[in-house]
C-alpha cells in the first residue's frame, strides 16, 4: 500500500480538533472565493482547484495580485497581453477565460473601471501572425529606435505590436532573449521592463498550472460565448502557436534565424556608419509610412537626430514645401518606388537651404516596406545660381521688350519721311538711289525690331496664338511669297516639293508663316549667289515634316548645339553684310514649340550647306461635307516648282 497522507491540522493542548479546523478552512475558502469573485466579477475555476491542499490557492492568489492584478501596468494592456501569450499554451483554459475578461465576461485584469473590448477587436488580436523571426527582428529595430518613454503604448498600435513581439521572445525563450530585453529596456526603461517580466512570470505560472490540471473545465459563461461566436471559438481553441512554441526544433530554427538576421543587421549598421563617414551627403532612415524619422546624420548641414521623431516635417522642412513633399511621399509609398524631390530645408544655422533628396524602400520577403533609406545632397549653391540666371533672364527679356518698343517708336516717322522723299526724287539720280538704300536698311531694321518684340512677348508669355485648322500648303505658299524677292535677288534656284496630300496642323497661320519665312530667308542670306534651296513637305506617322535645305556656307559641328539660342551667331557668318543679331532662329524655335512641335538643324560643316527640319503634330482629315470652310490664301500647287532669279 501507498503511504497514507497526513492532513494538516491545528493542535491545541495536545488534542486534535479536526472538526474545528475544517470549519475554519471552509470559512477561509469562502472568504477567499468571495474576494476573487468580487475582483473579477466572476469566480474562475482556476482558483477552485487544489482543494486537497488547503491554503495553496490563497498563496497563488497573492502571486496573481502582485504579478497581474495589482501590477501598475494598464489593465487593458495586461489583459490583451495575457490573451496574446496564452496562444503559446497547449491547454486552452487561460486563453478562453482571459478572452472572457477582455470582452466583458468578468473584468479585464480585475479593474471595474476599464471598458471591455468588442468581439471584432479581440478577433483582430487573435488573427495577428505571431511566429516570424523577421517580424521579431524588425520589432527589435523599431523599439531600439524609439525615444525613451515610460508610457505603455495605446491599444492596437504599431508600438503595441512591436512590444508584444519582443515580449513573445522573452516569454517563450528567456535564455535567448537578451536582445529582446535590451530593446524593451531601451524603449520603456528598466522599471517598466521589470514590471513586464513580473507579469510574464505569473502568466507562465498560470499556464503551467492549467497544463498540469487538464481536467480544468471552462466556465458556463464562456461555453455560451463559444456557442454564440463560432469564429471566436475556433481561434481560441487553435493550438498551432502552442505547438510551434513547444517544438524545440522549430523554436531553435526561429531563434537561429533571428540571431543570423541580427548579425546581418549589425553588419549593415557598420556599413551604414562607414557610409556616413565617407560621404558628405545627409543620410537618413524613415519608417515604412514616413510617420517617423528613425535616424538622420546631417553632416553639419541640418541637425542630427539619433532617436525616432514624429516631428521631422515641422523640424526640417520649409512650410511652403511640405504639401508637395507629402504628395511625393504618398506616391512613393503607394508605388513602392524610389522617392525623389528637390525641396527646401531648415539648416542647422537657422537659415534656409536646398537639398536633392532620394530614398529607396527596403522590402521584406512578402514585398512589404519595412524601412526607407535615403540620402540628400546640398544643392543650395546650384539653386542660387539658377535663380540668379532666371532673374538675369527675366531682366534681359524686360530690357529687350523695352528696347524694341523704344526703337519702334521713331521708325514710323522715318518710314513716312522716306516715302515723301522718294515721291519727290527724280528717277536715276544719286538722291533717289540714296533714298532706296535708306529704305532697304530701314526695312531691315523694322524686321529686326519686330523680331525683338516677338522674342520679348514670347519670353513674358504675352504672345497669343490664333488657333485654327491650317492647311500647311497655304502656309508654305505665303512663306515663299514673302521671301521670293530675297531669293530672286541672289539668283537662287528654289525647288518646292509638297507631294499631293493636303496636310493640316493646328496653329496660327501668321506665326507659322513667320517660322518658314525666317528659315527661307536665312537660306537665301547664307547661300552664295546662284545657290539652290529646297523646300519639302512630307508626312511621318502623326507628324507633318517640313525641311528647308540649302547649298550655302554651312554650320560647323561645334556651333550646331547652340544655333537656336538667342543672339547666337556662327563665327564664320559674322562678316557677311546681311548678317543679323542672332534672333531669327531663336524665334523659330520658340514659335514651333508653342505649336507643340520641334525644330532641328543639320550640316556637314562649312561649305556643306544646311538642313533645317520642322516637325508639327498632324491633324486628322475631316469629312469635307462636315468641315468648316477654309479661307483660301496663296497656294503652291502639288508638284515640283523651280524659280530662278
Amino acid at each position: 500500500m501507498g503511504r497514507q497522507e497526513t492532513p494538516f491540522v491545528w493542535k491545541q493542548g495536545g488534542s486534535v480538533h479536526r472538526a474545528g479546523v475544517m470549519e475554519i478552512e471552509r470559512s477561509q475558502e469562502l472568504l477567499f472565493k468571495a474576494e476573487v469573485r468580487q475582483r473579477f466579477g466572476v469566480l474562475p475555476n482556476f482558483f477552485c482547484t487544489a482543494s486537497s491542499a488547503p491554503g495553496l490557492m490563497e498563496k497563488m492568489w497573492s502571486f496573481a495580485k502582485s504579478g497581474y492584478l495589482d501590477n501598475p501596468l494598464p489593465a487593458l494592456f495586461k489583459e490583451r497581453l495575457f490573451v496574446h501569450l496564452s496562444r503559446f499554451c497547449a491547454t486552452r483554459y487561460c486563453m478562453v477565460r482571459h478572452v472572457g475578461f477582455l470582452i466583458g465576461e468578468g473584468r479585464p485584469a480585475g479593474d471595474p473601471h476599464v471598458s471591455p473590448q468588442s468581439i471584432e477587436e479581440v478577433l483582430l488580436l487573435l488573427k495577428r501572425p505571431a511566429t516570424s523571426s523577421e517580424k521579431f527582428e524588425l520589432a527589435f529595430v523599431r523599439l531600439e529606435g524609439q525615444p525613451l518613454s515610460h508610457a505603455i503604448p495605446d491599444t492596437d498600435t504599431a508600438l503595441e505590436r512591436d512590444l508584444f513581439d519582443a515580449l513573445t521572445v522573452l516569454f517563450v525563450a528567456p535564455p535567448r532573449a537578451i536582445r529582446a530585453r535590451a530593446a524593451i529596456t531601451s524603449a520603456f526603461g528598466e522599471m517598466t521592463c521589470e514590471l513586464l517580466i513580473a507579469f510574464l512570470a505569473f502568466v507562465r505560472t498560470a499556464h503551467y498550472w492549467t497544463e498540469t490540471h487538464p481536467t480544468l473545465e471552462y466556465e458556463a459563461d464562456m461555453v455560451a460565448v463559444m456557442q454564440r461566436y463560432p469564429e471566436l471559438a475556433r481561434l481560441m481553441l487553435d493550438t498551432s502557436d502552442a505547438e510551434w512554441a513547444q517544438s524545440s526544433d522549430a523554436l531553435k530554427r526561429a531563434l537561429a534565424d533571428l540571431q543570423t538576421t541580427a548579425g546581418t543587421l549589425r553588419d549593415a549598421e557598420e556599413r551604414f556608419k562607414a557610409l556616413v563617414t565617407a560621404t558628405s551627403d545627409v543620410i537618413y532612415r524613415m519608417s515604412p509610412d514616413w510617420s517617423q524619422m528613425w535616424k538622420l546624420q546631417g553632416q553639419g548641414f541640418v541637425a542630427d537626430t539619433d532617436s525616432a521623431t514624429g516631428d521631422w516635417l515641422k523640424d526640417y522642412i520649409h512650410l511652403d514645401d511640405q504639401s508637395q513633399l507629402l504628395a511625393a511621399i504618398a506616391e512613393a509609398v503607394k508605388s513602392k518606388r524610389v522617392f525623389e524631390l528637390e525641396h527646401r530645408v531648415k539648416r542647422v544655422d537657422g537659415g534656409q537651404g536646398w537639398i536633392l533628396s532620394r530614398a529607396v524602400p527596403l522590402l521584406d520577403e512578402h514585398g512589404n516596406i519595412v524601412e526607407w533609406f535615403g540620402a540628400a545632397r546640398d544643392v543650395t549653391v546650384r539653386r542660387s545660381a539658377e535663380e540668379a540666371l532666371r532673374e538675369g533672364d527675366r531682366r534681359k527679356n524686360e530690357f529687350l521688350a523695352t528696347l524694341a518698343h523704344e526703337l519702334r517708336n521713331p521708325l514710323a516717322p522715318l518710314r513716312n519721311g522716306l516715302y515723301i522723299a522718294k515721291a519727290e526724287s527724280r528717277p536715276g539720280t544719286v538722291f533717289q538711289r540714296t533714298i532706296e538704300m535708306m529704305d532697304r536698311q530701314l526695312s531691315h531694321l523694322v524686321h529686326l525690331v519686330d523680331d525683338l518684340m516677338d522674342i520679348g512677348r514670347i519670353s513674358t508669355g504675352k504672345i497669343q496664338l490664333r488657333q485654327e485648322r491650317v492647311n500647311l500648303r497655304e502656309v508654305l505658299a505665303a512663306s515663299v511669297e514673302a521671301c521670293r524677292s530675297a531669293i530672286d535677288k541672289h539668283g537662287h534656284t528654289l525647288v518646292v516639293e509638297l507631294g499631293t496630300d493636303e496636310l493640316f496642323v493646328g496653329g496660327d497661320l501668321e506665326r507659322l508663316t513667320q517660322v518658314f519665312s525666317n528659315l527661307l530667308s536665312n537660306a537665301a542670306k547664307y547661300t552664295e549667289l546662284g545657290g539652290r534651296i529646297e523646300l519639302e513637305m512630307t508626312q511621318d506617322a502623326d507628324e507633318v515634316v517640313v525641311t528647308v535645305s540649302d547649298t550655302g556656307i554651312g554650320i560647323p559641328a561645334s556651333e550646331l548645339p547652340r544655333i537656336f539660342e538667342l543672339f547666337s551667331q556662327v563665327r564664320e557668318h559674322r562678316g557677311r553684310a546681311e548678317g543679323g543679331l542672332g534672333i531669327g532662329l531663336s524665334l523659330v524655335r520658340k514659335l514651333v514649340e508653342m505649336h507643340r512641335g520641334s525644330v532641328s538643324a543639320m550640316s556637314p560643316g562649312t561649305t556643306g550647306g544646311s538642313t533645317f527640319t520642322v516637325r508639327l503634330p498632324r491633324l486628322p482629315e475631316l469629312d469635307e461635307s462636315l468641315a468648316a470652310p477654309t479661307i483660301r490664301r496663296g497656294r503652291l500647287e502639288p508638284g515640283l516648282l523651280q524659280t530662278t532669279g
